[in-house]
């Protein structure tokens, strides 16, 4: 492979890409109407409630999808044709708000059990466990 290829990746159409995903997820997932879990019991009694709506938001994507690809708006081998690409976008994505959320967590006051955090001071036993993240303790 050629370094400049490699240093080319991830593409921004691959970052636009992935924006425009996750900005349908976030706009999907609160506009749609969807049935209310409550999660599991925290330590301070409280629970967290998640919004179910991934099969409606699912087959309304598979919809925009084929009329954006009748329109000639959009390849429906995005995905297969910029495979690398995404993937490592998607990687880079994560990592950054991984670290975003461990920062976050470091720097928690509250002491409510889903946001206390869970901090030893060894950066690697906490980003390897992800203490900081689980909600179960």
């Amino acid at each position: 492979m050629d370094l400049d290829y490699l240093l080319a990746i991830p593409s921004w159409n691959s970052v636009g890409i992935l924006v425009t995903f996750f900005t349908y997820l976030a706009i999907a997932g609160s506009l749609i109407p969807a049935k209310l879990v409550p999660g599991v019991t925290l330590q301070d009694g409280s629970r967290l409630h998640y919004r179910c709506n991934g099969l409606l938001s699912m087959l309304l994507l598979a919809l925009l999808l084929g009329v954006g690809a009748k329109m000639g708006l959009l390849s429906l081998t995005v995905i297969s044709e910029r495979g690398l690409e995404l993937l490592s976008a998607t990687f880079i994505f994560s990592f950054l708000v991984a670290l975003a959320l461990y920062a976050a967590g470091c720097k928690s006051r509250n002491r409510s059990s889903s946001l206390k955090p869970y901090v030893t001071g060894n950066l690697i036993h906490d980003w390897s466990t992800a203490q900081s993240f689980f909600f179960g303790h």
